[in-house]
C-alpha cells in the first residue's frame, strides 16, 4: 500500500499535491462522509464514488479497495488529482499542507493512523 516516503518540506501553497498524492493512500474506510459531504457530493458523485456501510451506524465511506481512496485519479502516471476534489468531504478537507496527517502521509508513503486530523491554526 501507498507510495514511496517523500521527504522534504510541501510547497505551503499546495502546489505539489497533485505530484504527492500520499495522503490519498490509506485503507478502507478512512475517509466517512457527513450528511453535508452528502449533500455537497450530489447523487451521482455518491453512487459514483461512495459506498453505505450495512452495519449501525450506517456510515458513508468513499471507496477504498485497500490501496487508494476512490475519488484517485490515478490515469496519468506520476500525478494524483482529485477527481472530486471540489466536492470532497470534510475528512479530506481537514488534510491542509503540511499538517500532521500531510507530514506522516509525506514520511510513510501513506496516510497512516497515529496523527489526529486537525485544522492547524
Amino acid at each position: 500500500m501507498g507510495l514511496e516516503p517523500i521527504s522534504g518540506t510541501p510547497d505551503p501553497n499546495g502546489g505539489d499535491c497533485v505530484a504527492c498524492g500520499r495522503c490519498c493512500h490509506h485503507g478502507p474506510r478512512t475517509v466517512h462522509l457527513l450528511e453535508p459531504d452528502e449533500e455537497r457530493m450530489g447523487k451521482r458523485r455518491l453512487e459514483l464514488y461512495t459506498e453505505l456501510d450495512t452495519r449501525p451506524p450506517y456510515f458513508r465511506f468513499i471507496k477504498n479497495e485497500g490501496e487508494r481512496c476512490g475519488g484517485l485519479d490515478v490515469s496519468q502516471p506520476g500525478l494524483y488529482p482529485c477527481a472530486i476534489y471540489e466536492h470532497r468531504p470534510e475528512d479530506c478537507r481537514i488534510v491542509d499542507v503540511g499538517s500532521p496527517a500531510c507530514l506522516e502521509a509525506r514520511r510513510l508513503g501513506h496516510l497512516g493512523t497515529s496523527v489526529e486530523f486537525t485544522r492547524l491554526p
